[in-house]
């Protein structure tokens, strides 16, 4: 990892960042009065509070247009570059990703607006790379969604003119399949030494590859850490055997309560009050399993269940429970290998001081994290 400013590079054995606060509803695909508002008070008071308690970075995602339903979730969203500036300039030493979709910004201009926002942070900026997926809000754009291993491709194209930019070379031509460009150049670099860390999220065969080539940072989907155990370490070896450390993290959905009861009625309540017209319309873009039932019967309330998930967190992984049984997941998923979790609430401003006060201490005392 680059050393910067970067408090992902080193530090903490479990690292952690807030993901999607600035979208509305942020992760949670419920009807529910408590779902997050992302207003830009709230997200500049959630990045202080981060700031304080020594959470080491936010992540946004970037979305166009909601997903329908009554709630429609990520209906009002941040653009991700600006929101990162923004905060970056508010803070001191969280690292805030901005979240860029390859098919909708041309590299010379992302390249300018990345290198802005790292000044503005003094080399906090990390920047989230998704090839794309979403034919929906492609079409809003006008653009053709590729197909799978195309997206990659070009993605590959991206990012080396934005990193060849970053470098300071001289003035060069680009002559590739999908940009061909004359005269680049593009100054200031990036603040200090080396470019802002980058992810990326990619979880087919394709999408990891990428990471491992050229991510500091992988996001991947865990169905259960032990399961996952052998795939994350193999991530790990594959880039060590090109000279590259990558981080391995995953998204988690979090409900702490002082009970385990407590915490099991309110993953009840969200599932009973699941959005389901905007849980069946992404279900519909993933094209990857049918759109859920919403029987009630049907649904078993479980942190594991599939209809919880994605009701709390849109399929990731979550974690339920009082605050020790919070802290045995946390465990649980560092020992196979994870080095990160993005986590998300339903009310982040709403809950993350009780995480705080409850949880990071648990997380210190068993030797995951440090006071800050």
């Amino acid at each position: 990892m680059r050393q910067r400013r970067a408090v992902l590079a080193n530090g903490n054995a479990l690292r952690l960042g807030l993901f999607g606060a600035n979208c509305s509803s942020g992760r949670t695909y419920a009807t529910l009065p408590e779902r997050w508002h992302a207003s830009w008070e709230n997200n500049l008071r959630l990045a202080q509070l981060a700031d304080e308690i020594g959470i080491e970075c936010m992540v946004p995602i970037a979305r166009w247009k909601g997903y329908g339903g009554e709630s429609n979730p990520n209906g009002s969203s941040f653009e991700s570059i600006a929101w990162a500036c923004g905060l970056l300039a508010a803070t001191r030493r969280l690292q805030v990703f901005c979240t860029v979709h390859v098919p909708l910004h041309h590299p010379l201009v992302a390249a300018k607006q990345m290198a802005t926002g790292d000044h503005i942070g003094q080399g906090r900026l990390g920047v989230n790379i998704v090839c794309g997926w979403n034919e929906d809000e492609f079409q809003m754009f006008g653009v053709s969604k590729k197909e799978h291993d195309a997206r990659y491709a070009q993605g590959e194209e991206w990012w080396s003119i934005v990193t060849k930019i970053w470098a300071g070379e001289a003035r060069f031509d680009y002559d590739g399949t999908y940009y061909r460009l004359h005269g680049v150049e593009g100054a200031p670099r990036p603040f200090g030494d080396g470019n802002p860390l980058m992810m990326n999220a990619g979880s087919s065969d394709t999408g990891r590859w990428f990471a491992i080539r050229h991510s500091d940072m992988h996001f991947d989907a865990v169905e259960t850490p032990e399961a996952s155990a052998e795939r994350i370490a193999e991530t790990k070896r594959l880039a060590r055997e090109r000279g590259r450390d990558i981080q391995v993290w995953t998204p988690v959905g979090i409900i702490c309560r002082p009970t385990p009861k407590e915490a099991d009625d309110y993953l009840e309540y969200i599932v009973d009050r699941a959005d389901w017209g905007a849980i069946g319309y992404l279900a519909d873009m993933h094209a990857k399993e049918g759109r859920p039932r919403t029987d009630p019967q049907r649904l078993v309330h479980s942190a594991h269940n599939p209809l919880a998930r994605r009701a709390l967190a849109r399929g990731s992984y979550c974690v339920i429970g009082d605050p020790d049984a919070v802290v045995r997941e946390f465990s649980r998923l560092r020992s196979a290998g994870l080095d990160g979790l993005a986590i998300n609430f339903v009310d982040y401003l709403g809950e993350l001081p009780y995480f705080s006060a409850e949880v990071l201490p648990r997380l210190e005392k068993v030797g995951l994290r440090t006071k800050s």
